[in-house]
């Protein structure tokens, strides 16, 4: 392998069932010289799926013995077998699917017939209800911001956001959806030079452009953005009463960003954090550019 592969060119190996079955075969080793695969192939079409797996790294060959690499033996336990591993318990999986649909469930009751369904079946040697409800661990900053941005992209109705920072990129992504019909409640904690209030003030005053001044003129006057000031611990996003990220705190530097977590499919969190965000918010204060504005 002169080169590094990526992961389109892994998948298109493996997107042939014949190439798959010789990295299994490498996987316990076979020799060079045998004829033990089985499939429909002639000697030419075997060498020539041979040599793309030897060439994409996946399987060598040491002392007339074709075996899977370091990286070949990672793919095939890791992946092809655990795929189908899943596979073989498809119709288990798609009941897991119907069941997080359902409204008559509560989520307790969802989460103990979830996990039922992986420990009587061979799914848990290889997954968990964690990793069914999905998440994901954010370990700096750009992340987080990229994390964020996708959670908002795919926001449709009500936003919860508890925030101690500020990204650009964000900024203009939220106002615009405030603009499309997203309802967006922010508790900003950042301070007083560089708020949200003192933001949108700067645009009002002094705009870039005449479509930026009227999008942040529309948006102090919509309905849909609810804006307060209140320091917070860590930062917090519920998006669509189903989606969470939350930072977590660095004790010895609180200012500092630690990690954060993502959870894409948990309604008892975002619940929760909603009910956390509604008492923070009791004694927030509403910026005045907000409360001018709307009493005219």
């Amino acid at each position: 392998m002169s080169e590094p592969v990526n992961i389109q060119h892994v998948f298109s190996i493996l997107a042939d069932r014949h190439s798959v079955n010789i990295l299994k075969m490498a996987y316990s080793g076979f020799k060079a010289s045998s004829n033990s695969y089985a499939g429909n192939l002639s000697k030419k079409q075997f060498y020539v799926r041979l040599k793309r797996l030897k060439e994409a790294g996946l399987i060598e060959k040491r002392e007339n013995i074709y075996i899977t690499t370091t990286f070949g033996s990672l793919v095939c336990n890791s992946h092809v077998k655990t795929l189908e591993e899943m596979l073989a318990n498809y119709w288990n999986l798609k009941a897991v699917d119907v069941l997080k649909t359902r409204q008559d469930f509560p989520q307790h009751q969802k989460e103990s017939v979830i996990n039922e369904i992986i420990q009587s079946s061979s799914l848990r040697n290889i997954v968990n209800s964690t990793h069914l409800s999905g998440f994901s661990v954010v370990k700096n900053y750009s992340q987080l911001v990229a994390e964020v941005i996708k959670l908002l992209g795919i926001a449709q109705k009500e936003v919860y956001l508890a925030t101690r920072y500020h990204d650009p990129n964000f900024a203009k992504i939220i106002f615009k959806k405030i603009s499309e019909g997203l309802t967006v409640h922010m508790l900003d904690s950042l301070p007083d030079q560089i708020s949200v209030e003192s933001r949108l003030n700067a645009v009002l005053r002094t705009p870039p452009n005449r479509e930026t001044f009227e999008m942040v003129n529309a948006l102090v006057k919509s309905p849909w953005f609810d804006l307060r000031k209140k320091e917070i611990p860590a930062s917090f996003m519920v998006v669509d009463g189903r989606m969470v990220c939350y930072e977590t705190t660095n004790y010895t530097n609180p200012e500092e960003f630690t990690l954060a977590i993502s959870h894409y499919d948990d309604p008892y969190l975002a619940e929760r954090l909603i009910s956390y965000y509604n008492s923070l918010a009791k004694d927030a204060v509403i910026p005045r550019l907000l409360t001018s504005i709307r009493e005219k």
